[in-house]
């Protein structure tokens, strides 16, 4: 590509408000090696100039770029990166805006364009707070105080104030979009007090204009999540500030399968006259990011069902982003910029490299060549077309595919660079991410460049499959992490609402950070919304993970309701958003089967009941904080906090009372018709409140970024995309007029029939147990009834009534006699019918509760969340497991710090590894399993052999359990559905009484959940 061209593009500008700038001015290299020097000769073309990339690799990264780790934050999460502004003046305090007056904003026309829209959007967020509007200019400041901007070594306004002494920048010079801020007197002539911000490159800029504004009290989600922002009358700031470089160098989104969302959203509301996701659109997004202090994007890609344009096929779409200063990069099948279903088949003819080399090659390059003067970072390697496999001759071996990429693809790529972007390939940014199978490729041997940053991906549900070894760690390009909060694919699709906890996305990235991957961090965000916490949360981890390194999900999730709304509710947000969570994590609203929720109807109290009792309160506790918080708030806190409650709410009630009403129609219950219409109302209420969040809450204003699609218009294979819409079906029951009575108890689907008798599970002092008897009537005429116990120890719910009615059946322990098995029995009558249902009562005379720990057996079973441990054992070095806030399926986590720990030998666990115990009282002997579930993570490096513990029941010999799971077996499928790992190991309780469970590290990255003891009694 000549100059001319580059000038024609640079100067192609959107026909929407983005300021422009004009031809990009290459930036001499400086002394190159002698041997760079050859290389860059033999590879150029003819007779011209090898190309030098103004956006080459400074040199190697260290995290926070050689700047001291910002960790002020620790349990504070979102102290401002900013001096604080008050409405009141201090000594030597700079008034932003006050009193009618507002302070104009300068920067140099020589600096880059992202200053300008920084110093732009600043002027706005400074009438947004306080009414006045401040000037925006490029020219020397004229009035007594001026907020002056720059760049160092680009702005000759922030260098003057350098070389004269005003300033002292040396704590981020040469450093990695770092910035100072100070308030200085006298700056220039005539000026009498200026607040300056310098940045140590153009994002370092922009990012401390951006933290200015966020101090004032604009939220980086005032566009994105509607966030108000409280006026203020005055606004004044004093002090310096220095913000270090962030921790992980590139940080940033991927908008991803955007099919239902954020597409038709810009195509139909935002942009329609572009009619898909355009510059404007983009502009939203990439403000977003500076906001948040990231630099890059993976762009929107999809193609199916509806298409979104590429986002080179818009010229202006790269302007902007150079305008923002946004790294553009792709996806793991999206080689060298280019977008999948730009690659036209019937034009290039088939994506196959052995055969079809040459047109793939041109492929590729036009776009290198069209945006080699635009920062990029290149996705070397090759996938299939669509997310799938690379396509390759039949017979094709893994080794021979990683051969193909290592010794064909990968230098054809890297000539492109060289011949279009930059002389040294190794100096421009490139990324192999080793997805789905090309990670079986890299593992057959695929060699890769060293300067390349290897992007180690999730499993898609949010476990990261695999991270740097010690060698691998020495590589150049080091290693990122590429992260899903949503995902489109096996076994299912969550692609609705954010429901993947804070705590088990800060566990396993700062396991990424603690394996030094820190060059790149990616997020999959679907749609942007409602996926707001959770992207906001990632990018701030991102930015200074070592403030998180103890992290406390509550007291974080409290921290920013206070940020977003305001104090007074922030405790009851976060409580609202801890419940959420939780119970959304142990299955995603749109994992939930339409013929088996996964949650008994008939076991454990009713564990479905149990659940949307849960539901409902939790919804409960968020519409009554929707009722009381100032109308300006309620926009926000609907599409962040209340749609997704209500909304994950109902889809619950719908598979829930659907799978219900079904078990009723087997029971021949008469109001099965009417447990049926409630599912039917719960998904016409979701129905009503998606309608509610597209066309009704703030105006209107994200119409269409929920837009269910009938399955009509999708082949099969993607139907299970539209679950969280679809309805399941119910059940249906047509009575005989004559009433009859039908009892089921705890336990059991089927009714008790006429004549036979009932069992309850076993009545145990211990656990204080209760279980429940459902009495119902099977035919359409009114039934009474009435219930009685054998003994007046014996305590019902209900007696008598003339409704279906659910009996609770719990013991008098102070009344009941002592015995090893009561046998009594509760008796109801009712149409002219009886129903005997037996009672065994478990409350031995010699039995202390005072001196039985808190697990105890209960009907053979015992059940220990992990956290709970009775003693711990650390190593001298101070390895041990250690309580990892809400990272797991049932809450808390327990885990091995530093996870970077080595491996131990299995025949040295006993004596050279930590460990915890757990102690539980066993009534019972005989053999015994003891299912370990555990956060269902992967094996942390290739040099680990496994994912294993050790466990020992009452000091009998560890038995060693590997709980790793292969990507897309069934127990991989098992696990991502139901956020758990469960190792399984086989004992025998000799005795009854105290019984001990030790559990011994053997690889690092286990994170245990909880433990669950099932006893099969001896026969006596």
């Amino acid at each position: 590509m000549n100059h001319a061209d580059n000038e024609q593009i640079a100067s192609s500008r959107s026909p929407y408000s983005f300021p422009g700038k004009g031809p990009k001015v290459l930036i001499a290299l400086g002394a190159m090696t002698v041997v760079a020097l050859v290389v860059a000769l033999l590879i150029a073309k003819p007779f011209e100039t090898a190309p030098m990339s103004e956006y080459r690799s400074a040199g190697a990264w260290t995290p926070y770029d050689g700047m001291t780790a910002d960790t002020r934050s620790q349990g504070g999460y979102f102290e401002t990166t900013f001096m604080p502004t008050s409405e009141t003046p201090v000594d030597g305090a700079f008034q932003v805006a006050g009193e009618g007056y507002a302070a104009p904003i300068h920067y140099s026309s020589e600096d880059a364009q992202v200053v300008e829209v920084a110093a732009t959007a600043l002027r706005d967020d400074i009438e947004r707070v306080t009414g006045l509007s401040p000037k925006t200019s490029n020219e020397t400041p004229e009035s007594s105080t001026a907020i002056l901007i720059g760049t160092l070594g680009k702005s000759p306004l922030i260098d003057g104030l350098v070389e004269s002494g005003k300033i002292d920048v040396s704590a981020i010079e040469g450093k990695w979009e770092a910035y100072t801020a100070m308030v200085v007197n006298n700056p220039l002539p005539g000026l009498r007090q200026g607040l300056v911000i310098a940045g140590s490159d153009r994002r370092g800029t922009a990012f401390g204009v951006f933290g200015l504004s966020e101090s004032i009290g604009v939220s980086p989600w005032y566009f994105w999540g509607d966030v108000p922002i409280k006026k203020k009358s005055a606004l004044y700031v004093a002090g310096t500030h220095t913000q270090p470089s962030p921790g992980v160098k590139y940080r940033g989104i991927f908008i991803n399968d955007e099919d239902w969302g954020f597409q038709p959203w810009a195509a139909k509301t935002f942009e329609p006259e572009v009619g898909n996701i355009g510059p404007k659109t983009y502009a939203t997004v990439f403000e977003l990011l500076l906001r948040l202090h990231a630099n890059m994007i993976w762009p929107a890609m999809h193609e199916f069902p509806v298409e979104s344009t590429p986002f080179y096929k818009n010229p202006d779409n790269k302007v902007v982003a150079d305008d923002y200063a946004i790294v553009i990069s792709t996806s793991h099948h999206e080689p060298m910029l280019t977008n999948s279903h730009e690659y036209n088949e019937g034009v290039h003819g088939p994506y196959d490299y052995w055969n079809n080399r040459e047109r793939i090659y041109n492929f590729w390059e036009k776009r290198v060549a069209e945006t080699a003067n635009y920062e990029n970072i290149y996705t070397i390697g090759m996938r299939g077309r669509a997310d799938a496999g690379m396509l390759a001759p039949e017979g094709t071996s893994d080794e021979e595919k990683a051969a193909k990429i290592q010794n064909s693809i990968i230098p054809d790529q890297r000539r492109m660079i060289t011949d279009h972007v930059h002389a040294d390939p190794s100096e421009i940014p490139q990324i192999f991410i080793p997805y789905k199978e090309t990670l079986v490729q890299y593992q057959a041997g695929l060699e890769l460049p060293e300067d390349v940053t290897i992007v180690w991906p999730d499993d898609n549900h949010g476990y990261i499959r695999q991270l740097s070894t010690n060698a691998e760690n020495q590589r150049s390009g080091g290693s990122g992490v590429y992260y899903h909060l949503q995902y489109w694919g096996v076994p299912k699709s969550y692609l609705w609402l954010h429901s993947t906890p804070l705590g088990m996305t800060q566990s396993e990235m700062m396991k990424a950070w603690d394996f030094d991957a820190h060059k790149i961090w990616i997020v999959n965000v679907g749609d942007i919304k409602p996926y707001e916490i959770g992207t906001d949360f990632f990018l701030r981890l991102a930015r200074n993970p070592e403030a998180f390194r103890d992290f406390d999900q509550q007291g974080y999730l409290t921290q920013w309701a206070e940020r977003t709304f305001d104090a007074e509710h922030a405790s009851a947000i976060a409580k609202v958003l801890g419940e959420y969570f939780r119970l959304n994590i142990l299955k995603r609203p749109e994992h939930l089967d339409r013929t088996e929720s996964g949650f008994s109807l008939v076991s454990d109290g009713d564990e479905a009941q149990k659940r949307l009792d849960k539901f409902t309160d939790m919804t409960e506790a968020a519409n009554a904080i929707y009722a009381r918080i100032p109308d300006a708030q309620k926009a926000a806190f609907y599409e962040m906090i209340l749609y997704p409650v209500r909304a994950s709410n109902l889809a619950n009630r719908r598979v829930i009372l659907a799978e219900r009403s079904r078990l009723w129609a087997k029971q021949n219950r008469a109001a099965t018709d009417e447990l049926s219409a409630e599912a039917e109302t719960a998904q016409d209420e979701l129905l009503a409140e998606t309608q509610f969040y597209n066309e009704v809450n703030a105006g209107g204003k994200w119409n269409h970024m929920f837009s269910p699609m009938p399955t009509s218009e999708l082949p099969r294979w993607a139907y299970e995309t539209q679950n969280a819409w679809a309805m399941p079906e119910t059940g249906s029951y047509n009575p005989p007029a004559s009433a009859k009575l039908g009892i089921a108890v705890e336990g059991s689907e089927r009714p008790i029939e006429d004549g036979t008798t009932g069992k309850l599970p076993v009545f145990n002092r211990p656990a204080d147990s209760s279980y429940f008897i459902d009495v119902f009537n099977q035919g359409a005429n009114e039934m009474s009834w009435t219930a009685q116990a054998s003994a007046p120890w014996i305590e019902l719910s209900d007696t008598s009534g003339a409704e279906d009615a659910r009996i609770w059946v719990s013991i008098d322990w102070s009344e009941a006699p002592h015995a090893r098995a009561l046998l009594e029995s509760v008796h109801i009558v009712g149409a002219g019918s009886k129903r005997t249902i037996k009672l065994e009562v478990f409350n031995p005379e010699d039995l202390e509760l005072s001196t039985l720990p808190d697990a105890v057996e209960d009907n053979g079973r015992v059940i220990m969340e992990a956290e709970n441990f009775e003693e711990r054992y650390d190593l001298a070095n101070g390895v041990g497991w250690d309580i990892v806030d809400e990272a797991a399926a049932s809450g808390d986590g327990v885990t091995i710090e530093p996870v970077t720990a080595p491996s131990v030998d299995t025949d040295e666990v006993s004596s050279r590894s930590p460990s915890v115990s757990y102690r539980f009282y066993a009534f019972s002997t005989g053999p015994v399993e003891i299912q370990t579930q555990a956060l269902p993570t992967h094996r942390l490096t290739s040099d680990h052999p496994g994912l294993r513990y050790a466990i020992s029941l009452n000091d009998e010999a560890p038995s060693i359990i590997d709980i790793n799971a292969l990507e897309y077996s069934d127990t991989w499928n098992n696990n991502t559905l139901r956020a758990a790992s469960i190792g399984v190991s086989e004992h025998e309780i000799d005795s009854p009484g105290l019984q001990t469970i030790r559990i011994w590290m053997v690889d690092a990255g286990v994170v245990l959940d909880k433990l669950t003891v099932d006893i099969e009694p001896k026969n006596d």
